[in-house]
């Protein structure tokens, strides 16, 4: 009867091995069906007969346009400026021009800019010019010319300026690695079973694009063996390609996989005690490592496997329950620069759409957007805009941010509430 009892275990755990390597089999299958053709050189030199075809005319985009909306609009309800600061428009392009320029990286061009604008008469868009060159001094950390430019403000207007932050954000280079908008943000659903072969999916193809990845374990209530198995060659596999990884809520997960486990016990699969020993690895947690090898030894009679860290570059730094925070919160952290590509980061915000309307993006860390990042920012929300019923609102945005979204046309699929100094 003994024997008879260890052979139907084994035959259960082939099985269970089985269907996870079915999974895997139609998921590379997929990818492959998913692959462009390739070229050959036979290809090269006999190309196929070009098909006429009528092309859809040049769009033109026009990268400053007149300000001819109200305050209101333009800065939202917060804003404490008074009257309209578009009042005379032919005033606001040398803004706008301020603003692209900086986005450009051309800070020190757009500074002299708005020094003169600020001494010329803008009418009621003059403090905008003001608000622009004192967050160009914060984002540059000139506190020597934003105090001289204090004295002047509060001369002018005869009203208290703005005032230098006292405590900067000195966990901002943590965040950032976190908000890092040419990283891949996955989380993963509230139950890891063989549905998260989409997920693992998503990590493959961005993996293929991005040397770091941040794997969001936040939502997971539930585990079970198959998806503990596929997770763990998922994990194996990265750390073969040395990808850099942040790993949120990765504690937790290992808390709800031991919960499932029994010393003593063989289960159908040995998968969720390896992939508890590999993530305790991931987190550098050697003493608990030492611990459940020796219960995995116990109960399926082989020798403990030794603790080797990880050579990729492994991050667990954020507090749990900050992440959770963030996962309740109704809006999406943009991150302290947005450039170059921005897929991942519209495919961040693409997903919390479908959960949150209106749409709210934080920009209260957003210091600057690249002039080429603010079109496909653009081309990217339109589609999101474009939905029955959704509403995207831009909050807390600095004044050469708003003046850049301006120009280049975002206001008119976002309400852009500028911050409060």
């Amino acid at each position: 009867m003994f024997s008879n009892s260890i052979i139907a275990q084994r035959h259960i755990a082939r099985a269970t091995e089985r269907k996870i390597d079915a999974i895997e089999f139609e998921m590379s299958r997929d990818i492959v069906k998913t692959r462009p053709p390739t070229v050959t050189k036979t290809d090269l030199m006999n190309p196929p007969a070009e098909v006429p075809s009528k092309k859809n005319p040049p769009v033109e985009f026009q990268t400053t346009m007149p300000l001819t909306l109200p305050t209101d609009y333009l800065l939202g309800q917060n804003s404490e400026m008074s009257g309209s600061a578009v009042a005379h428009s032919e005033s606001v392009p040398l803004l706008e021009e301020a603003a692209i320029l900086f986005a450009s990286g051309q800070a020190e061009v757009a500074e002299q800019m708005l020094v003169a604008a600020v001494h010329q008469e803008l009418g009621d868009a003059t403090e905008i010019g003001w608000q622009m060159l004192f967050d160009l001094y914060r984002i540059g950390n000139h506190q020597h010319k934003f105090e001289s430019l204090s004295l002047d403000y509060a001369n002018k207007f005869e009203t208290s300026p703005p005032l230098w932050p006292e405590v900067l954000n000195n966990t901002d280079q943590d965040v950032d690695n976190r908000s890092d908008n040419t990283m891949a943000n996955i989380s993963f659903p509230a139950k890891l079973d063989a549905g998260i072969v989409k997920v693992l999916e998503k990590i493959q193809n961005a993996s293929a694009k991005s040397r770091s990845l941040r794997l969001d374990f936040i939502r997971v209530k539930e585990v079970d063996p198959i998806g503990c198995g596929l997770l763990l060659r998922a994990f194996k596999n990265l750390k073969k390609s040395g990808h850099d990884l942040i790993l949120i809520g990765a504690k937790d997960l290992s808390d709800k996989i031991r919960a499932i486990l029994l010393v003593g016990r063989r289960d159908e699969t040995e998968a969720p005690w390896l992939l508890l020993l590999e993530i305790l690895q991931l987190l550098h947690f050697e003493q608990a490592f030492e611990e459940v090898s020796m219960d995995y030894c116990i109960t399926f009679e082989v020798s403990p496997p030794s603790f080797e860290a990880p050579k990729n570059n492994i991050t667990s730094s954020f507090p749990e329950i900050n992440n959770e925070e963030e996962a309740a919160s109704d809006s999406f952290l943009m991150p302290k620069v947005v450039e170059g590509k921005t897929e991942f980061l519209l495919q961040g915000i693409a997903e919390q759409a479908e959960s949150q309307n209106p749409l709210i993006l934080d920009c209260s860390r957003l210091e600057r957007v690249e002039f080429g990042a603010s079109a496909q920012l653009l081309n990217g929300l339109a589609p999101i805009a474009g939905k029955s019923g959704m509403n995207i609102r831009f909050e807390n945005v600095n004044y050469l941010v708003m003046m850049l979204f301006h120009a280049m046309g975002l206001k008119n699929i976002a309400s852009i509430i500028v911050r409060k100094h």
